[in-house]
């Protein structure tokens, strides 16, 4: 198992980090593939593991998936019929698994498909009742048998209308995805407006698709006959791009982020001025300096636009730093301050009560060993570390390495003294 070995304090970082595309846009991307009769072309694609993982559940069911790492490009062929079993191996690894539901459920309505439950970051409950709820408008039923909830619709889908009783990022996409093929209109309120999902939307109305705004969350959806093909270049990783703006936040220097849209991170940004960082946001680029006086913050994290909850875990590395009082409320996942209790081993004043964090700012921080337990996590430990004097060990990497692509490299490449070895 790898581990990484980082050396700080790291103090006043400069340089530039490429962002690599969205692996949360790339996911329900590629599980849209089945959708089509024929193959579609992604392009800026990231590799990181949880696409690996998500090309080996898609080859699974029967597709075929071409990759060009050099080109950062995928096809993906669905031309024969499905295997209609998703199966527990690969989605107990990766929760966007279950963005397998929707787009067969809509390819094969009136056949059984079978879909472990389960998988991804160890963040508190994350339901796909809503997603069995959304799909139950539509016309589909669902049993739970052993672990597998089996889906299908005897007579085909048929639009209907449905509310999410809370904004969900994968139940819209999901929901989405099965109502292309449905009969009619589907009309679909409180949808998700993050980005990746707007990404999703994006992609599926180019390849012929007919979903239309209604109003900022509602959606109605016009059943077409088919997709065939489909092209599409995916966006820049706005949670990747947080990460790398944070490293210069925590060590006050320049960090310079190119291929991402700012206006994708506006709460962020803002939070950022707020503690009293100059912040230069361009088209296609967002640079961070140091500011002279920085000052605590609080922050209650949200659905898009607002502050998003898998950045949060590095903004509170960066407020260990920060002297006063923050506050942060997180409002999505129960256990998000994953964190923190590996921060307060370097030194930090962190204190979880419920859904809330107190941080005291401290003005140093002290290399520990420490283990990551989800991918978010893993960045906010790093930065700790980076922070840190001495010499820190994260054991359990892995987790990061499902979202973070060359996260070594891209480290090493601003400044930061990190190395890797497997013993960890």
């Amino acid at each position: 198992m790898k581990r990484f070995t980082i050396k700080g304090p790291n103090k006043a970082i400069k340089g530039e980090v490429n962002i690599s595309g969205a692996k949360n846009s790339c996911l329900p991307l590629m599980a849209a593939s089945i959708l089509f009769k024929n193959k579609i072309t992604l392009r800026n694609v990231p590799f990181v593991k949880d696409v690996h993982t998500m090309k080996d559940l898609l080859v699974s069911l029967g597709a075929r998936v071409d990759f060009s790492i050099s080109k950062k490009m995928m096809t993906i062929t669905n031309n024969k019929n499905h295997k209609l079993v998703v199966p527990y191996n690969l989605v107990s690894t990766m929760r966007a698994g279950v963005l397998t539901m929707g787009p067969l459920l809509a390819r094969y309505p009136k056949k059984k498909i079978k879909v472990a439950l389960g998988g991804g970051c160890a963040l508190g409950v994350r339901d796909t009742n809503w997603h069995l709820s959304g799909f139950k408008s539509l016309g589909a039923t669902n049993s739970l048998e052993k672990g597998y909830v089996n889906i299908s619709s005897k007579q085909g889908l048929k639009g209907g209308k449905y509310k999410f009783p809370k904004v969900s990022v994968t139940g819209t996409s999901n929901l989405i995805m099965a109502s292309i093929f449905a009969k009619g209109i589907h009309f679909i309120k409180n949808i998700s407006i993050e980005p990746e999902v707007l990404d999703l939307i994006n992609f599926l109305n180019m390849s012929g698709a007919k979903i239309k705004f209604l109003g900022k969350r509602s959606i109605k959806i016009t059943g077409v006959n088919e997709l065939v093909n489909g092209t599409h270049s995916i966006i820049g990783d706005r949670i990747e791009a947080f990460s790398y703006l944070c490293v210069g936040a925590i060590t006050r220097g320049k960090i310079k982020t190119n291929n991402i849209n700012p206006n994708q991170l506006s709460s962020e940004i803002s939070v950022l001025k707020k503690i009293g960082y100059k912040i230069e946001a361009k088209n296609n680029s967002i640079k961070i300096y140091p500011g002279a006086k920085l000052k605590p913050i609080n922050i209650k994290t949200g659905p898009f636009p607002n502050f998003a909850t898998d950045n949060m875990p590095m903004i509170l590395a960066v407020l260990t730093t920060i002297s006063g009082k923050s506050q942060i409320e997180e409002t999505i996942f129960s256990n998000r301050f994953m964190a923190a209790p590996e921060l307060n081993r370097m030194g930090a004043k962190i204190n979880i009560k419920k859904n809330k964090a107190t941080i005291i700012g401290q003005k140093k921080l002290y290399s520990a060993d420490c283990i990551s337990s989800d991918l978010r996590t893993t960045f906010s430990i790093i930065l700790g570390a980076i922070a840190a004097k001495g010499s820190s060990t994260i054991s359990r990497v892995y987790h990061g390495l499902r979202g973070y692509y060359n996260l070594e490299q891209k480290l090493k490449k601003i400044g930061i003294k990190i190395n890797s070895n497997n013993n960890g």
